[in-house]
């Protein structure tokens, strides 16, 4: 279980202010507190490369980040029985550079990864899609075959934002909520809009630039 969210900028851009209220959703906000560390995945407009992941409580951490243009933020709850430690926190990258972290438990899924994390064998299961029809066709068989409480993902694949929500238990507590250039896991302001379940979002240089229902 976590909490999360993505930006997407048209050009770099502080996000200490968000970093604060993710530290507060960890803190406060549902199911608190999110304390098994916490992780990013960030570029910049000339493409470097933020990545790092700390054992801390989010919360704990008092950091100053550089300014940013795309990134995803994601703080640890370990379920029941589930490992904790720095292996196990998000976001988990490939070697292309695609960036993914999940909020759910998927109990029918083994972890036989040296994370020994069910969230790393569903990024290994959706990552490498072909386009959107080849994403829901991965998804709906994965939906089909699998046990879960949720399934929420945010990942970065080539320099845009993606966004999927479902679950099958506690809404209140798996519903994603979305503005022009952020993703959130819960809301952020009154600008913020529900995302629907079994919606994909996609977000491209500061923009949304596609919200359906795919699955």
């Amino acid at each position: 279980m976590c909490r999360m969210f993505g930006f997407s900028f048209e050009k770099d851009k502080q996000i200490n202010n968000l970093f604060k209220e993710l530290q507060n959703m960890a803190k406060n906000g549902l199911k608190s507190p999110h304390s098994h560390g916490f992780g990013i995945y960030a570029l910049t407009e000339s493409n470097e490369v933020l990545y790092h992941k700390f054992e801390e409580p989010i919360y704990e951490k008092d950091i100053s980040f550089p300014r940013l243009k795309i990134g995803i933020i994601h703080a640890r709850k370990a379920s029941p029985s589930y490992p904790i430690g720095f292996l196990q926190i998000h976001p988990f990258v490939d070697e292309n550079g695609t960036a993914f972290c999940h909020n759910g438990t998927i109990h029918s899924l083994k972890r036989n990864n040296i994370f020994e994390s069910d969230s790393y064998e569903y990024f290994l299961i959706v990552k490498d899609f072909k386009d959107l029809h080849d994403l829901s066709k991965r998804l709906k068989k994965f939906i089909k075959e699998n046990e879960f409480t949720g399934i929420n993902f945010l990942m970065i694949k080539r320099k845009k934002l993606y966004a999927f929500c479902y679950f099958n238990s506690d809404p209140d507590y798996y519903t994603m909520w979305y503005s022009k250039n952020i993703i959130s896991s819960e809301k952020l302001g009154l600008d913020f809009k529900m995302v629907k379940k079994g919606e994909l979002l996609i977000f491209e240089n500061g923009k949304l630039i596609f919200k359906d229902v795919i699955i």
